[in-house]
C-alpha cells in the first residue's frame, strides 16, 4: 500500500511542479510578446491556443500552446515549448475555415485554420484550436479583406 501511495503523491508532485513552470514560461513569454505587441495594438489575443502544425511541415509535427495574437498586419504564434514563431501577414492570407481536423490531428471540436501564401510564393496552411473560435473568424477575414457569405 505504502509504494502505491508514495507513486501518487510523487505523480502529483511532478504534475505541481509541470504547471509552475509552464505558468512560469508562459508569464515571460507574454511579457515579451507584450513588449512588441502592445495590447492597444492588438485585435485579438488567445493566451493558450493550441497550435496543430503547418500544413507544409506535415504531419510529423507535434502539437503545442502558446499565444496566438492578431493585429492589424499580422497573425503572430508564440509556442510555449519547444520555441516556435509562427508570422503570417494578413495581406497574405486567402481563406479562413474551421475544420475539425487538420494533418490527421483532431480535438473534436472545430479549428480555426488559416490557409496563406508564404514569401516564396508557396501555399501553406496553419492551424489552432482557440477559444471565440466564430470571433477569430471573423476578425481574420475583416483583416485580411476575405469577403463572408451572407
Amino acid at each position: 500500500m505504502l509504494p502505491a501511495a508514495l507513486a501518487v503523491v510523487s505523480a502529483l508532485l511532478l504534475g505541481a511542479l509541470v504547471l509552475a513552470l509552464i505558468r512560469r514560461r508562459l508569464g515571460r513569454i507574454m511579457r515579451e510578446v507584450d513588449r512588441v505587441y502592445p495590447v492597444h495594438e492588438r485585435v485579438l489575443t488567445a493566451p493558450m491556443a493550441n497550435y496543430f502544425g503547418s500544413g507544409s511541415k506535415g504531419m510529423g509535427q507535434v502539437r503545442g500552446n502558446g499565444v496566438l495574437l492578431l493585429t492589424g498586419s499580422q497573425l503572430y504564434f508564440r509556442m510555449l515549448m519547444p520555441e516556435r514563431e509562427v508570422r503570417i501577414p494578413v495581406d497574405s492570407i486567402s481563406s479562413v475555415s474551421t475544420p475539425r481536423s487538420f494533418l490527421g490531428k483532431s480535438k473534436l471540436s472545430p479549428l480555426l485554420r488559416v490557409d496563406f501564401k508564404r514569401a516564396d510564393g508557396k501555399d501553406d496552411s496553419a492551424a489552432w484550436m482557440v477559444r471565440e473560435l466564430d470571433r477569430w473568424v471573423e476578425e481574420l477575414k475583416k483583416a485580411a479583406g476575405i469577403r463572408t457569405r451572407e
